[in-house]
């Protein structure tokens, strides 16, 4: 259960700050609100950004001493890792049952 929500502020393709809010209206409100029409909020619980990150093409990006950006990277949910380990263990399990059951079938 998700009880707050992060979202980042963006105006001009810029994280202008990262706010606690109920809900994605409310934090889009309080974003144009503050910024102006243009700006909109992001929903960012999943990404390491802060205030200066950009934001474009649907993804933030850190922006290096020297100019250069790169994609902060997103951070799956507990329940999303254990999803994907899930069908991981699922993989290799039938993996393992064909190198068994192959092993039978060539004697």
């Amino acid at each position: 259960m998700i009880v707050h929500e992060v979202f980042a502020q963006i105006c001009d393709g810029e994280v202008q700050n990262v706010i606690v809010c109920d809900n994605y209206p409310i934090a889009d409100y309080l974003t144009k609100c503050i910024y102006g029409s243009e700006a909109f909020a992001v929903d960012c619980l999943q990404y390491s950004c802060g205030i200066g990150d950009k934001y474009h093409d649907g993804a933030f990006y850190r922006v290096g001493e020297d100019g250069t950006e790169t994609a902060i990277p997103y951070t799956p949910t507990q329940e999303q890792q254990v999803e994907a380990l899930q069908a991981e263990n699922n993989e290799l399990t039938l993996a393992m049952a064909d190198l068994i059951g192959g092993g039978t079938n060539a004697e």
